[in-house]
């Protein structure tokens, strides 16, 4: 089934979501999240309100989610471990301009890269402290948005 270029619900409301649930804003579909067997527990402890990353059984490297070899010694036994959810801003940029009509309440709005305290990088939607700007070295903390009627992602929130 092709998609629509607007990328509204209309055009995607026959299709089959058994790989993969859409992450809605508004009546805007902002893709899937798609659990896969290296991601299935990423995608349980956001459910649940946890966020999960990987680290080897071998030499203890934590890794991103979606990893399936250890970055530092390449082996396969990787297991999820949940993150203590906090970290650092390591760069990010603040939209002035809604992608969709969804997003025009929100702006402005902070996106980014995080360092997470395990080392690993995500990228993420950034919560500033009230009358506060976002900046790289921040600490933050981990939170979750709802993103529609389909489920929520994992953002953080800076801290002191």
């Amino acid at each position: 089934m092709e998609a629509t270029n607007n990328n509204s619900v209309e055009s995607v409301q026959d299709m089959t979501w058994a790989e993969g649930v859409p992450l809605m804003a508004g009546q805007y579909m902002m893709g899937l999240a798609e659990p896969s067997p290296e991601t299935k527990d990423y995608w349980q402890g956001v459910k649940e309100g946890r966020l999960f990353i990987k680290q080897c059984s071998g030499c203890g490297k934590h890794n991103h989610p979606r990893r399936i070899f250890c970055t530092a010694c390449n082996s396969d036994a990787l297991e999820s471990v949940e993150a203590k959810g906090t970290g650092t801003v390591y760069t990010f940029s603040t939209v002035y301009r809604a992608p969709v009509p969804a997003f025009e309440k929100e702006i402005p709005y902070s996106v980014g890269v995080l360092e997470l305290s395990e080392g690993i990088y995500l990228f993420s939607r950034i919560i500033p402290e009230k009358g506060k700007e976002v900046r790289i070295g921040a600490p933050v903390q981990l939170t979750f948005q709802e993103t529609g009627p389909n489920g929520r992602l994992p953002a953080f929130q800076i801290v002191g």
